[in-house]
C-alpha cells in the first residue's frame, strides 16, 4: 500500500499503543480511544485503496484482517470483560508495527 495517511494513521496508533503498554498495569483510556480511531483510518485507508486497485490479492486481505483483529484487540483492553489482556495488546502492537512496515 503507498497511501501516505493510511500509514501515518498506522503510525499513530502505533505511537498511542506504546505509550499505552509503558504505563501499565494502569490502563491509559485516552491513548486507547485514540488508538481506536487512529487504527479505524488506517483500515478506512487501506479499504479506500483495495477499492480504487480493483484486482485484490489474499495478501491484501489478510492485511485487512490482522489489522481488524488488532482493533478488536484494542477494543478490548479498553472495555475488558475481565483482567487486562497486556500480552495480547503487545502481540497485537507487534502485529501492528509489521503492518505499518509493510503497508
Amino acid at each position: 500500500m503507498s497511501a501516505a495517511p493510511g500509514r501515518e494513521s498506522g503510525h499513530r496508533a502505533l505511537a498511542a499503543l506504546d505509550i499505552v503498554l509503558a504505563r501499565k498495569p494502569e490502563r491509559d483510556d485516552d491513548r486507547l480511544s485514540e488508538a481506536t480511531a487512529e487504527l479505524t483510518k488506517f483500515r478506512d485507508a487501506i479499504i479506500a485503496e483495495q477499492r480504487g486497485g480493483g484486482v485484490r490479492s489474499a495478501n491484501d486481505r489478510q492485511h485487512l484482517a490482522h489489522l481488524n483483529a488488532v482493533l478488536s484487540v484494542v477494543l478490548g483492553v479498553h472495555f475488558p470483560l475481565g483482567e487486562t489482556p497486556w500480552d495480547e495488546l503487545q502481540k497485537a502492537r507487534d502485529w501492528l508495527s509489521d503492518l505499518v512496515r509493510t503497508s
